[in-house]
């Protein structure tokens, strides 16, 4: 069974509900109302509006007494006291509860199918099918999407090459499993044809596949000077790949979640593209990763890095445990579509996994 499929809403969402304080039945159902309501236009609604609008069989009166009881209990705010209710990220937070106990919003099967084919053309392509996944996921959601590279937590040289530049130069050339490529320049210092070059290749090439950083790093063999530089590079190789778990990457959608309009101030917008720019954004939503094949929804100041506070992130973890491991995930504001993402990203996750697979037959 592939990794991101062992989760459930369940798995999911259980460890949090703790942190929610009770409500009654009406006060619950009339939150879900509100939050409903704020997801799908981003505007205020008034007790009055709930009691015309959906048949609770209580009066305004009674409505209006639950909704300031919200407020106090710091699920609702309201411009004063007239106004219409918005939601807060604790009613975000119980709404994501409630949802273990609903119904959930399958995946239609002909996006299923559309998304299967679109990633499936290009499954070889581990560069094109996470960048196409990324692109496929904004779309589903209408925000803005991240996935990584499914990694290894100890990488395996899989196959290795030197390439000649010049005499006192080459280009190490590492694949690792998952098809992960690194290059590393070595510099000599004395002149090397390439003859030597193709026979320390060779070697290397018989004593280092399939060995790990630390396997080769234990290893106590006698080698010349030109073959313990290859090692050294090697080794450095691997340790910056193992350094780097989430380096790389793909995002898509940033225009979806700018647009939406709790990002019309400047501020907020700049603070966004700073923070992709600098890598400060992406690096604190990997961070909120969780380890196994739940998905994680994380709302508002709930987060750690406080760039993501005016945003929500639906996160999972993708891939085979132990083996090859990457995330997937969606950005938005807090007034995002929970129903629709959390299945988006399971779906997408599931998917992937499905695809690492491919990739890695012997599971």
């Amino acid at each position: 069974m592939s990794f991101a499929k062992t989760g459930s809403h369940e798995d999911t969402f259980a460890s949090r509900r703790h942190k929610v304080l009770m409500l009654t039945q009406r006060q619950e159902t009339i939150l879900n109302l509100i939050v409903d309501h704020y997801t799908r236009t981003a505007t205020p609604i008034g007790s009055e509006t709930i009691a015309r609008s959906h048949n609770l069989e209580v009066s305004p009166a009674t409505i209006r007494k639950e909704v300031a009881r919200l407020d106090e209990e710091g699920y609702t705010t309201r411009s004063h006291q007239s106004a219409g209710s918005v939601p807060l990220d604790k009613a975000y937070r119980l709404y994501v509860e409630s949802m273990a106990a609903r119904q959930a919003r399958p995946i239609p099967p002909n996006t299923r199918r559309s998304v299967r084919k679109q990633l499936g053309d290009v499954e070889r392509d581990v560069d094109e099918w996470t960048s196409a996944a990324a692109t496929i996921l904004s779309q589903l959601v209408g925000n803005m999407a991240i996935t990584t590279f499914a990694k290894a937590e100890e990488s395996r040289v899989k196959h290795l090459e030197l390439v000649q530049v010049q005499d006192f130069l080459a280009m190490l050339i590492i694949v690792m499993e998952q098809a992960r490529l690194r290059r590393h320049l070595i510099r000599f210092e004395t002149p090397v044809n390439a003859p030597e070059l193709e026979t320390t290749a060779n070697k290397m090439r018989n004593q280092l596949q399939g060995l790990t950083r630390r396997e080769i790093e234990s290893r106590n063999v006698a080698l010349s000077p030109l073959e313990e530089t290859v090692v050294d590079a090697a080794v450095v190789i691997l340790r910056d790949e193992e350094r780097d778990a989430y380096s790389d990457h793909y995002v898509d959608g940033l225009r979806n979640l700018l647009s939406q309009p709790e990002f019309a101030e400047n501020d907020r917008i700049r603070s966004i593209v700073e923070g992709l720019e600098d890598g400060s954004l992406v690096q604190a939503i990997l961070e909120e990763t969780p380890d196994g094949g739940v998905v994680s929804v994380k709302i508002g100041e709930e987060n750690r890095g406080d760039v993501l506070w005016p945003l929500s992130i639906v996160i999972c973890q993708y891939g085979i445990p132990h083996q090859a491991v990457g995330a997937v995930g969606v950005v938005g504001p807090t007034r995002m579509e929970y129903h629709k993402t959390i299945a988006s990203v399971q779906f997408m996750a599931s998917v992937m996994s499905d695809l690492v697979e491919t990739v890695n037959p012997a599971t």
